[in-house]
């Protein structure tokens, strides 16, 4: 049943990569349809490290990425973003032999946080790596308390792992109590020691203001963002531990990247953490952590965390003439509060483009986005023009409103007509930043890479 699953999978594959879908789940999800545990045949022998959490799973695996091919390493990652098991099977076998033997010797595999429940049950990874664990989509994942659960009972299932955790996330962190006396998984932490900026006090978005096991209000010693920091419970005691890997200090923070002082098991090393956004600072930390669990050195360590590229969609670059156009993924209160936050400290004008989509891979509800804090951004002299896009470009729209935006200044693309957005931006004659949610992101990248110049979603 292995070598009939893994051909048609193959040929399913095949089919509509020459018809331009790329085909990142079907094929996968028809191979489990013939043999429901071909992911454990086509496993065997691979050295896997897991990425799971809420947000940062996609930049963090392609840190890991960099280091694997700097070093050489004969691995595969699930590029497309296809984190379902569905997706990941699909990468496993393509990187197999027909007859289930995988090709390669590692893999890094990007990991729905409830997909993983039943991953766990056919993959067992050396390292899995969780981030963080945010209010994500209320309609799918339900509360934080239910994301939570999905981990630790997936992490149940497995004979033995290094855990990395973040111990800035009071959630993340708490795995490490439930697994402290299983001889068979290694806790590991990475965090950030220091406070981002001032202004993280006016837009916190936390979903953990309670600690979980006693319900009393965390005292804080500072906030990074949304719930991560220095917390302590005042009576039960439960508090952030000194990570393994830490970043000591923020030197500076660009418009293009950020340069840390990162402290890797007691070595400190000045940092390049080569994409912007301060939050992406803890998806170089836990990739640090992770890589030095698989064994690679510090210093070559630092030097990929100060090399790699951006993933599709997450802080992407394109060009047009004399601006750039760039992309960046949101997908919930806490993420899209960060991008309005990086957003504020441009210092040249600009244009924004806002595309919220309802569909289920969005979230059906899109009520969150009342929770995220736009003010600092709004307030910006150098944000020039927005635009809403999307299914629900005139929620969006109402909510820039209701923050106090000139509604004078916002233009509504209706219909999800991306073509006329690609005319906006060749008329701004400005760098133009793209916040689309999942599915507008991927309904429009291949226009947009198409016109700019960039590869397809999964290359």
């Amino acid at each position: 049943m292995t070598f009939i699953a893994c051909l048609i999978c193959k040929i399913t594959l095949f089919v509509l990569k020459i018809t331009g879908r790329g085909g990142t789940t079907l094929p996968g999800r028809i191979a489990l349809k013939v043999k429901p545990d071909i992911l454990k045949n086509v496993s065997k022998g691979v050295k896997v490290v897991l990425v799971t959490g809420t947000n940062g799973k996609t930049t963090t695996c392609r840190i890991l990425e960099q280091m694997f091919k700097d070093s050489g390493k004969n691995y595969f990652l699930n590029k497309s973003g296809a984190n379902l098991i569905t997706g990941i099977t699909t990468s496993f076998i393509m990187n197999s032999s027909v007859f289930g033997k995988c090709k390669k010797d590692m893999a890094i595999i990007e990991c729905d946080e409830n997909a993983f429940k039943k991953v766990s049950l056919y993959l067992n990874p050396e390292v899995v790596l969780v981030t963080n664990v945010f209010r994500d989509q209320l309609d799918r994942y339900g509360e934080v308390t239910h994301t939570l659960g999905s981990i630790r009972e997936s992490i149940s299932h497995l004979k033995s792992t290094t855990l990395c955790l973040c111990t800035d996330c009071s959630l993340t962190y708490s795995l490490s109590r439930d697994f402290a006396d299983n001889k068979n998984i290694k806790i590991l932490t990475y965090g950030v020691n220091i406070p981002f900026d001032n202004e993280v006090a006016e837009t916190n978005v936390s979903d953990a203001e309670y600690c979980i096991f006693c319900k009393t209000k965390y005292e804080y010693d500072y906030h990074t963002f949304g719930h991560l920091g220095g917390y302590k419970c005042p009576k039960c005691g439960y508090s952030r531990s000194i990570p393994d890997v830490g970043v000591d200090e923020i030197i500076s923070i660009k418009a293009d990247y950020s340069e840390v002082k990162l402290n890797i098991l007691g070595e400190r090393f000045d940092t390049k953490v080569n994409v912007p956004g301060t939050y992406n600072i803890y998806n170089a930390a836990g990739a640090a952590l992770a890589l030095k669990v698989l064994g690679f050195e510090s210093k070559d360590i630092v030097k990929s965390v100060s090399e790699f590229n951006c993933a599709f969609g997450r802080m992407e670059k394109f060009t047009y003439k004399n601006h750039n156009i760039n992309m960046i993924l949101v997908k919930n209160p806490a993420g899209f509060t960060q991008v309005t936050s990086h957003l504020s400290r441009i210092r040249n004008d600009f244009a924004a483009i806002f595309c919220l989509n309802d569909n289920a891979a969005d979230g059906r509800d899109v009520s969150w986005i009342w929770d995220v804090h736009f003010h600092n951004l709004l307030k910006s002299p150098y944000l020039k023009k927005v635009y809403t896009c999307g299914k629900r470009a005139y929620d969006m729209a109402l909510v820039l409103k209701y923050n106090g935006y000139d509604e004078n200044n916002i233009t509504v693309i209706e219909n999800e007509d991306y073509d006329k957005e690609i005319e906006y931006i060749i008329a701004e004659n400005k760098d133009v930043y793209i916040v689309p949610t999942y599915t507008s992101m991927m309904e429009q990248r291949h226009k947009i890479a198409a016109k700019f110049g960039g590869k397809e979603f999964w290359e």
